[in-house]
């Protein structure tokens, strides 16, 4: 084997579904999107609830979790549309 040859470990993997998705929402503190966001995620498979999970040290923004099982790569699209219309929220991871 070569040692100057580049070998890539990672393979590339697609998603099967239905897939069990873990998902992180950012919003700004002030929006106090709580209310919103369960509204916007009730039509979704949720397997672990939307909960508070940090804010920011300077307060500016709040954290929530939530799982969601995704049946589909249409809905994941679908879901990340409906969460990013939330008023205050600035990311989904």
């Amino acid at each position: 084997m070569n040692p100057s040859a580049k070998t890539n470990t990672q393979v590339p993997r697609e998603v099967e579904y239905p897939a069990l998705f873990h998902f992180r929402i950012i919003t700004e503190a002030e929006a106090k999107a709580e209310q919103a966001l369960l509204l916007a995620v009730s039509s979704y498979q949720v397997k672990a609830p939307l909960t508070a999970s940090h804010a920011s040290g300077a307060g500016r923004y709040a954290a929530f979790s939530i799982s969601i099982l995704m049946k589909s790569r249409s809905e994941m699209e679908t879901f990340d549309a409906a969460i990013k219309k939330v008023p205050g929220v600035r990311m989904l991871l």
